[in-house]
């Protein structure tokens, strides 16, 4: 399976790649693929605004140069690939200004492709070498940013995954649930509770911690059902201005940069902090080849320099409309323009209902209804009932291919007593005098069956 999805991918990056070079070929504007990954030809007009100028600058032009020049024969840039995309994906916003400097349409694609396969690889590698929840966090922030949908990636729901495995550090836990909510999926209560925990007590985190809190945050309050949680940013985020030492700084260079990208655009802290200085202190810092250390915090640097941070990759236009945000988002006086791109058609909410029965006579029957958006894995869904109602409580391994349930309602499969869980996905609400067919149950698993509207799921303990 693994090696069918690795083929698949590296045959698709052969055809970019043969396509690359027959564009060269013909002269248009694309190098040599037989070089090393250079940059192209910098931007030779003078630009007069001031954003212009920011980015053009001399240390941001060096900085990009290091970026590019860091990229592999095999397009990828190592453990950086994902940070290195989302931070190129996001400067393509800036169009025409950037135009030479940024890479290719085409070098993209081969880099995302290699990135799929970094990741098919991890997934098939995770018995042996365990995913972090960093590194998986990276990942779907990355192919969030890009477009693609890290809950339908090749099967499996990269966010349930992320959600399964709570991070123990408070940095890591922060960052994982930044990237669930960038990527739509729903946010439990307790996780809310935990970032609210962090936020109330910043001062006894590090600062890229209540940074990292402050992105995640900003990210969920955005969400119409968590908009009663906008007063719990103002002192957080004041507290971490006020941290900013004589040098401009926040202590390194990869706080200064989160810290810029979890202030950045809330207009009321001005008086709390000097963003120009925090820039210079970046900018003090570079290395004469233009890195900022490495390939990552070079990435995460240029985020902060161009105004446009992690928090940004939820927003960007991906031919859909997302209902939770609204063109003026308020949190407490730090007021943040926003807007909404494309259609509702991608992202519409769908209601469903689901359904447990208990026993071969069904003993015991529970129907829930959720709404919750259209192509939502069903084992999100099944998180969301655990929250609602403590009946829908359930257990589960994960396996390479997925999430194996075998506890629910306090119902534990028992193979000696041939006693199993059924997952049904049914046209109507299951009746117990009329019991499904077994043709109706579900071909995949929980991670690969997606909610559309109108379904109706049962998961019924029984003796086969």
């Amino acid at each position: 399976m693994v090696y069918s999805w690795i083929m698949g991918l590296s045959l698709v990056a052969f055809g970019c790649t043969q396509n690359l070079e027959l564009q060269t070929s013909l002269n248009l504007d694309y190098r040599d693929t037989t070089e090393s990954p250079r940059i192209a030809t910098p931007v030779t007009e003078i630009v007069s605004d001031k954003t212009s100028e920011k980015l053009i600058a001399n240390s941001f032009r060096n900085a990009l140069n290091f970026l590019i020049s860091q990229r592999e024969s095999d397009w990828g840039w190592r453990n950086d690939t994902p940070k290195v995309l989302t931070a190129l994906k996001l400067m393509q916003s800036y169009g025409d200004l950037l135009k030479g400097l940024l890479p290719s349409a085409l070098e993209l694609q081969l880099s995302s492709k290699q990135m799929e396969v970094e990741i098919v690889i991890m997934l098939w590698r995770h018995h042996e070498v365990p995913i972090s929840p960093v590194q998986l966090a990276e990942y779907c922030l990355s192919l969030s940013a890009l477009c693609y949908d890290p809950r339908q990636f090749h099967g499996h729901d990269l966010i349930g995954t992320l959600q399964h495995h709570e991070a123990p550090m408070d940095l890591d836990f922060a960052y994982s649930t930044l990237a669930a909510c960038t990527a739509r999926a729903h946010v439990r209560k307790k996780q809310i509770r935990r970032l609210l925990d962090i936020a109330n007590t910043a001062k006894d985190h590090n600062i890229d911690t209540v940074a990292m809190t402050i992105l995640a945050l900003r990210c969920i309050v955005m969400d119409h059902r968590h908009r009663n949680l906008q007063h719990s940013l103002r002192r957080p985020s004041i507290g971490l201005a006020r941290q900013q030492q004589p040098d401009g700084g926040f202590g390194n260079l990869y706080n200064t940069a989160l810290v810029m990208q979890a202030l950045d655009d809330l207009t009321e802290l001005k008086s709390y902090w000097n963003k120009t200085a925090a820039r210079s202190y970046l900018e003090s810092r570079q290395d004469p080849d233009g890195a900022y250390t490495d390939a990552g915090l070079t990435s995460d640097v240029l985020l902060a320099l161009i105004d446009k941070g992690l928090g940004e990759i939820r927003l960007l236009e991906c031919g859909r409309h997302d209902a939770d945000y609204e063109n003026n988002v308020e949190i407490e006086g730090l007021t943040k323009s926003l807007s909404s791109h494309g259609n509702d058609s991608e992202i519409r909410n769908v209601t469903i209902t689901y359904t447990l029965w208990i026993g071969s006579n069904v003993t015991e029957n529970f129907t829930i209804s959720i709404t919750a958006p259209r192509n939502t894995s069903f084992y999100s869904v099944m998180q969301i009932a655990m929250e609602i109602d403590s009946h829908f409580t359930f257990e589960a391994t994960e396996w390479p291919n997925g999430h194996y349930v075998h506890s629910l309602a306090g119902y534990k499969e028992e193979p000696m007593g041939y006693n199993y869980w059924l997952l049904y996905r049914l046209p109507e609400i299951p009746d117990p005098s009329v019991p499904p067919a077994n043709q109706l149950v579900a071909p995949v698993g929980v991670d690969d069956l997606l909610i559309e509207e109108g379904d109706h799921y049962l998961f019924w303990y029984k003796k086969l």
